[in-house]
């Protein structure tokens, strides 16, 4: 099964990324690609299934499920289905201005290979891109870029791990429930035993992965969540910074005003004004 997608070049030329072409191959031996000069665009795909193999240097590596790789232009590209047991691949060619920015230099001088076990969403967005295929013109330009955006934050935020400890399956998600339970509950006195304990895993282990996956420790991403229900409550109500503080979950208010400057530039009182709210009318 081969399934291709061919797309126009869009109309406006300043849309941040837009596909070139995309598909879908699987159940075929025979597919081989051996670019010595690369492609002008970015080379993106996902292994659902199956295996096969690519070229990274001097390095043959095999690729099966829940695996990828990014090539950027120019960067030579040899890969091919294993005979036996052919990978089952979606892929994409892109581009777009400053695309290397956006994906952190990944694919530039060589194949990234990545592994996105755990990631499902990212496979589900493909599963969109495809079922869409080609639009309308009138609305199609803006949905395709939006959606391929939409990957490619998924793939930089949620694949990309270090290299010296890597995620192992099934911890994204549980790390992504326990963030959504942190979120929950941070109006209560979290501690990191607590959540570490809500992963079950070591508070050690577990500061390390999450921070690998959300660029922040678990205590940051607990008192950001604070400070955004009290954005909301210092615009809503009248109450004292004191009473908002206690409410979000910070023991103090003197800890909750160093934590909101430090976040927000700005004093609660300041952030107030600068909205136009006046608790005293």
């Amino acid at each position: 099964m081969r399934i291709n997608y061919f797309i126009p070049s869009p109309r406006f030329t300043n849309l941040i990324c837009y596909p070139e072409s995309f598909g879908h191959y699987a159940d075929e031996p025979s597919h081989s690609e051996n670019r010595t000069q690369g492609l002008s665009t970015y080379n993106w795909h996902i292994v659902r299934g199956g295996k096969g193999y690519i070229q990274v240097g001097e390095t043959l590596l095999e690729l099966g499920q829940g695996t990828g790789f990014l090539c950027g232009p120019g960067v030579p590209q040899h890969y091919y289905a294993d005979k036996d047991e052919p990978w089952d691949i979606r892929w994409i060619h892109f581009t777009g201005p400053g695309l290397s920015t956006l994906l952190q230099g990944k694919g530039d001088r060589e194949a990234w290979i990545f592994s996105w076990a755990g990631a499902d969403r990212l496979d589900r967005l493909w599963s969109d891109l495809l079922t869409t295929g080609i639009r309308p013109l009138q609305d199609g330009e803006a949905r395709l870029s939006a959606m391929l955006y939409e990957m490619l934050a998924e793939l930089i935020m949620y694949v990309d791990v270090s290299e010296g400890e890597r995620t192992q399956p099934g911890m994204r998600t549980k790390l992504m429930e326990t963030a959504q339970w942190i979120r929950a509950h941070s109006h209560k006195p979290l501690t990191l035993d607590q959540m570490a304990s809500q992963a079950e895993y070591s508070p050690s282990h577990f500061s390390r992965q999450f921070h690998g996956l959300f660029g922040k420790t678990p205590i940051e991403f607990l008192n950001e969540c604070r400070i955004l229900q009290s954005k909301s409550l210092l615009i809503s109500t009248g109450w004292t910074v004191k009473r908002i503080a206690e409410t979000v979950g910070f023991a103090s208010s003197t800890y909750f005003i160093q934590r909101f400057r430090k976040h927000e530039g700005m004093t609660p009182e300041q952030f107030r004004e600068l909205r136009g709210v006046d608790v005293n009318s």
